[in-house]
């Protein structure tokens, strides 16, 4: 028998999904974005994109197939309704455990003051005899970072008819083999969104992954019985855990297969794709505060200061060129 994702639509709890994902490290929630959003993020990319930049150039994706990052100076569409959908951030938050929170309804003073205590609880000053102050920090469960930021981008557009599968991998393969140090306790730190473009199917590549693979040991193989596939309409979205092993899938047809990628990871980690390079400042300022400060554009804490300065705000007050 043939493994299966879990399917939600956009009316189901965050609770619901969430547990869900923690369970088998994938899930599907179908229709969550508009079809008509879908072609117009793409039609915006190929307005913003040199079409030699699509070409694949990463060993992840065999020849004959497009990719191209940083969406988010591409295509404002997807910085402001994609890459920073309250579904999708509301997951984030609950899957990554930050301090401050982005999904909806986490900007009120009733979570400033969440915020402040936590703060005040987990950090102290504390004198010494000559009355010297220290920083004291004690440990929590109930936090793994201050923000999260956005890993990566990618537009995935696959062909047939002579497809082959993507190497099967986890997405924390960046940071191993030191991650594997944390387990079996390791925190969260990654969580990632596909976003159909077009209709996944089995015929055109559907993303491929293993559910309960998250919590498998590194040298454990997944046989094709455990792989399944992410079949699914065009406007949803398949997401996936760090340590959950997925792959895009062979197309066997002629039309591409359309994905918008997308990864959130904890801030104390560096994130994959380096934004502050790939999306210029004046595009970076075209976007939602949420969308911004995604790409990296506040400071978490005492982390990414520029000359004495919170990343925001050289941002809003007009400091020109990349940083």
């Amino acid at each position: 028998m043939t493994a299966t994702l879990t399917t939600f639509d956009e009316k189901d709890s965050i609770g619901d999904i969430v547990a869900k994902l923690k369970q088998d490290g994938a899930v599907i929630i179908q229709r969550l974005a508009p079809e008509q959003l879908m072609d117009d993020i793409y039609t915006e990319i190929e307005e913003n994109v040199a079409p030699a930049d699509f070409e694949s150039n990463t060993d992840l994706w065999p020849e004959g197939n497009k990719t191209i990052g940083a969406l988010a100076g591409a295509s404002k569409l997807f910085g402001d309704r994609l890459l920073s959908h309250p579904k999708i951030l509301e997951l984030a938050d609950a899957v990554l455990q930050p301090i401050v929170r982005m999904g909806s309804g986490t900007e009120g003073p009733e979570e400033k003051e969440r915020q402040k205590d936590f703060r005040e609880n987990t950090a102290s000053l504390v004198e010494n005899d000559g009355g010297s102050s220290q920083v004291i920090f004690r440990p929590t469960e109930s936090a793994n970072c201050n923000y999260y930021y956005v890993g990566a981008t990618l537009l995935l557009e696959i062909y047939g008819p002579d497809g082959k599968n993507q190497t099967l991998h986890r997405e924390n393969a960046n940071y191993q083999p030191f991650v594997e140090k944390l387990l079996p306790n390791m925190p969260e730190i990654i969580m990632t969104a596909m976003w159909a473009g077009t209709d996944f199917t089995l015929e055109n590549g559907a993303t491929r992954l293993v559910p309960g693979s998250h919590k498998w040991p590194e040298e454990r193989i997944a046989k094709e019985k455990e792989i399944a596939r992410a079949v699914m309409p065009k406007g949803s979205v398949v997401i996936w855990l760090s340590r959950s092993i997925h792959g895009g899938g062979a197309s066997t047809s002629s039309e591409g297969r359309v994905g918008y990628f997308q990864s959130y990871i904890v801030d104390w980690l560096r994130q994959e794709e380096n934004q502050y390079i790939a999306v210029s400042t004046d595009a970076a300022r075209e976007l939602s505060l949420p969308a911004r400060q995604l790409l990296g554009y506040r400071s978490s804490k005492s982390l990414g200061w520029v000359k004495g300065r919170d990343q925001e705000d050289l941002l809003s007050k007009g400091v020109s060129g990349n940083i």
